[in-house]
Order: structure tokens, then C-alpha cells, then sequence
């Protein structure tokens, strides 16, 4: 009897797979991060005054994405993502909030854990280089993205270390694309039923409201993309602009354009990089206007070496708080 349990319950999992699609993806790296002045990043303390800090670690991660989908005999596509994620330091590393969504052509929309329009933009993260991908350039407020782990308290206005959970976060994003044409807009609620943030810390806790439009022909991308009060925080908006161009197979150039509101300023970055065989160099140079800067100007260099299967790669960042940080190791994706 039980051989014909075992049987049968085989027989309706391996059917239930068949009728579905099933994929795992991600990536790791591993490698050594650098900072000249830890706890200190672009001109704001992270850390208490006085408390030693290793200036050199190691740094892990490890994403795998879980990806179900299935098609409507009309052609719908339904599906989800969770996604399980380790990085070394982060207490919260566990299995991500699900993003369900639906498409059809062109278009796309997502429920939940969704994707934001200014964390999608194209180029947003143009200049970023290094093991672990990051630039002075990059835009420096926090906004709403899709979550790696769990929902806690957000926003400026909250502690940050609070280890309020917010599981009752919802999102909503809808996108299009056609040709070289690409749009999206996005809406996320901190708490939807019952604002249990808004009761716990305030009415500076606002909905996010972000949209983004981009176009690409030929060598020429343009995007541009505006937030609404940005990771939930009343009044932080940030308006962004940018245009890569693709001088011919080895050279890209890019320029962006970033204001954000109250104390970060407005930042303009320059990037490009250059190919050669196997190896990608990296460069950029960012200017921010915001008072608390003990520099103006931060520049970083990098490269890229393909291993076939894996990268090799590194960078060197000088900071808006005359920093120095670097990191180099190896990225690999499946």
C-alpha cells in the first residue's frame, strides 16, 4: 500500500512540474572590500564615533532566484519569484517577500514584492563598477526596490535599527515595452491595511510613487525617471536623466544627471568603459553639490577580466568624504 502511495504521489509531482516552468538562477562572488575610513561612507557616519573598525573584510554573497511560471492557452503568462539570498554582516539574509506577476506582449505587471520604476530605469546604475558593483555616482537616497529579505521598518524618519517587520508592504507596477521603447510605473504602500508604521512613527511615512521612460535607438539610449516620496519618506523625491552612447563595439560612454531632495544635492556623473579582448576597463567621475561633502569630486577605476564562466573583477573609489574604498574578487552566474 504504501509502495502505491509513494507511486502515486510521484506521478502528481512529476505531472504538476511538467505543466509548469520551474528555473533557478542567481549568482555569488566573493572577495576583499577595502575602506580607508570605515563606518564613514560619502560624508555621513554609519558607525558610532571611536569604535574600531576593520578597514579590510571579506565579502560573500549568494543569490538564488526561484522563478514558476505557466501559460494560459491565450497566451497569458502567470508567474512568481522568490528569492533565497546570504550576505555575510546582514543578520535579515533569509527568503525574500514573493513577487507574483502576469504578461502578455508587451506588458507586464506585478503585485507584491514588485519591481519599482526608478530601481529599472536604464543606465540608473551606469557608472557602477567593482566586486560588488557600486559608485559615488549612484544615486544616494533610499528608494523602494524589490526586497532580498524580509519587510522591517524604512524610511528616513524610522530608526534604522528598528526590528519592526512590516510584512504588510504591498506593491504594484505595471511596465511596456515596444520597438525601443520602455516605460513603467510603480506604487508601494508601506502599509496597506494597517498602518501600523504611520501609527508607530508618525504621517511622515507616505506612499512611493516612481515612474520611468526610456527610449534606445542604435547607439543612443536616453531613459529619465522621478520618484515620489522615496523609500516611504514624506517630500524625498529624486529626478534622474541620463544618456549612454555606444561608440562602436569597444567604447561606451554614458552621462546622468541626479537631484534628489533636502540634504543629498544634485549629482552629475560621467562613466565609460573600453574592451579589449577579454578585459573591460571601467571609469567614472561624479560631482554632488550637498553641504556635507568634505569633497566635491569622487572618481573610481575598475576592470573586468572574463574567465569563461566566472569574472575576475576589481575597482578603486575616492568618495565624497575623502575616502578611499576598494574591492576585487570573482562574480560568478548560473
Amino acid at each position: 500500500m504504501k509502495k502505491v502511495l509513494f507511486a502515486t504521489t510521484a506521478l502528481v509531482l512529476s505531472a504538476g512540474f511538467a505543466s509548469a516552468d520551474v528555473t533557478l538562477s542567481g549568482y555569488g562572488r566573493f572577495g576583499l572590500q577595502y575602506n580607508s575610513k570605515p563606518g564613514v561612507t560619502s560624508g555621513f557616519i554609519l558607525g558610532a564615533p571611536g569604535v574600531d573598525k576593520s578597514k579590510a573584510t571579506v565579502e560573500t554573497r549568494m543569490r538564488l532566484n526561484i522563478d514558476a511560471s505557466t501559460e494560459t492557452d491565450g497566451g497569458v503568462t502567470f508567474g512568481g519569484r522568490i528569492r533565497v539570498q546570504y550576505d555575510n554582516g546582514k543578520v535579515d539574509s533569509t527568503v525574500s517577500p514573493a513577487l507574483m506577476y502576469a504578461t502578455y506582449g508587451g506588458f507586464r505587471m506585478e503585485v507584491g514584492n514588485a519591481n519599482t520604476a526608478l530601481d529599472s530605469a536604464p543606465l540608473v546604475y551606469g557608472s557602477e563598477l567593482g566586486l560588488v558593483d557600486s559608485s559615488f555616482g549612484d544615486i544616494r537616497s533610499s528608494f523602494y526596490a524589490f526586497n532580498s529579505d524580509w519587510y522591517g521598518a524604512t524610511g528616513a524618519s524610522l530608526s534604522t535599527t528598528s526590528t519592526t517587520v512590516n510584512s504588510d508592504r504591498m506593491g504594484v507596477s505595471a511596465s511596456y515595452s515596444m520597438g525601443g521603447f520602455s516605460g513603467m510605473l510603480s506604487y508601494i504602500t508601506p502599509d496597506q491595511a494597517t498602518s501600523s508604521l504611520r501609527a508607530s512613527y508618525g504621517a511622515g511615512v507616505k506612499a512611493e510613487s516612481s515612474l520611468y521612460l526610456a527610449y534606445a535607438s542604435g547607439p543612443l539610449t536616453v531613459a529619465a525617471a522621478g520618484t515620489w516620496n522615496a523609500a516611504g519618506v514624506d517630500g524625498n523625491d529624486i529626478a534622474f536623466i541620463g544618456a549612454a552612447y555606444q561608440v562602436n563595439d569597444a567604447i561606451n560612454l554614458g552621462l546622468n544627471y541626479t537631484d534628489e531632495a533636502g540634504v543629498l544635492g544634485e549629482t552629475v556623473v560621467g562613466y565609460g568603459s573600453y574592451t579589449m579582448g577579454a578585459t573591460t576597463f571601467r571609469a567614472y567621475v561624479a560631482n554632488n553639490t550637498a553641504v556635507a561633502n568634505l569633497n566635491d569630486t569622487a572618481y573610481g577605476i575598475g576592470a573586468d577580466y572574463d574567465l569563461g564562466g566566472a569574472t575576475l573583477k576589481g575597482g578603486i573609489q575616492y568618495g565624497y568624504a575623502e575616502e578611499t574604498v576598494a574591492d576585487f574578487g570573482v562574480k560568478f552566474a548560473f
